[in-house]
């Protein structure tokens, strides 16, 4: 797993003109009773337990088998403070892919949300409450654009190595131990838990059990930062077959929304014109 800093993972990427929308709010029903769902019926412990690697490698094969899906991930993050006292930070997101090359990510917390649009050749992120928009070239894959966003733009979404077309690959780079902890219930769905580390990172995965290994939960601990914050994301409400529109993957600015820079931008103009 490349090496991310925690605080580095909050950041958004940061507009010259920042807001936050209010949270979309959910239509009005009637909540009827409905029956309890059944537990979980969890297998017998095996014998012989899976090797960590080989239980990546399954996850990741079931992955590269979907071609479009959506997932919630529900974020946590620790921030030190200069005090050394710990804060947790909470975001939410849902997620949703076409590959090869389409991404789109509705952001949500209590402060507001922004929207992340990726069309294959340019990506845009959406303000709504401000009603103002930033958007630059992108890489022609997925894997490029999720690079792009972490290393230029400082958008770094907590699954990215989730995401890529070799998720096994990029999560074994580096790893220097691993451990299969067992088997245990991540939100009622029974689940491998993983455990490896790296010189900066240590990590686990959660993975769904039975035939479709999908990656349940995701914890991070920073070696490299004093105070080793953590991240941890849980992934739910997969839904393997959605319906998009055509347009669903494209940004199309509102009327009179304002066109603004990223903050990556400005500084780069800064320094060209410094130098002449």
């Amino acid at each position: 797993m490349k090496r991310t800093h925690l605080l580095s993972m909050m950041l958004f990427p940061v507009l010259i003109l920042s807001g936050c929308a209010s949270a979309p709010t959910e239509p009005s029903a009637q909540v009827t009773a409905t029956p309890a769902p059944a537990a979980p019926v969890a297998r017998p412990e095996p014998q012989i337990k899976p090797q960590p690697r080989d239980v990546i490698k399954e996850m990741a094969a079931y992955l590269r088998t979907l071609d479009h899906f959506t997932v919630r991930v529900e974020r946590t993050t620790e921030l030190i403070l200069p005090t050394e006292q710990h804060l947790h930070a909470d975001q939410s997101m849902v997620i949703a892919i076409q590959k090869p090359n389409r991404m789109r990510v509705d952001f949500q917390n209590i402060s507001g949300g922004r929207q992340l649009f990726y069309d294959g050749q340019t990506f845009s992120l959406y303000t709504p409450e401000k009603n103002v928009y930033a958007s630059a070239a992108a890489a022609p894959t997925l894997d490029g654009t999720l690079d792009l966003l972490a290393t230029q733009y400082r958008i770094s979404l907590p699954i990215t190595d989730l995401l890529v077309a070799n998720p096994d690959s990029r999560l074994a780079q580096n790893v220097t131990s691993e451990l299969y902890v067992g088997r245990t219930l991540v939100r009622g769905v029974v689940c491998h838990h993983l455990a490896f580390q790296t010189p900066d990172l240590d990590w686990e995965l959660w993975i769904e059990e039975g035939s479709k290994p999908l990656p349940r939960r995701l914890a991070l601990t920073d070696k490299s930062v004093k105070g080793a914050p953590q991240m941890m994301a849980d992934l739910s409400d997969w839904n393997l077959a959605p319906q998009f529109s055509a347009n669903f993957f494209t940004f199309t600015p509102p009327q009179n929304a304002g066109k603004i820079k990223f903050l990556e931008q400005v500084s780069t103009a800064q320094r060209s014109k410094a130098a002449q």
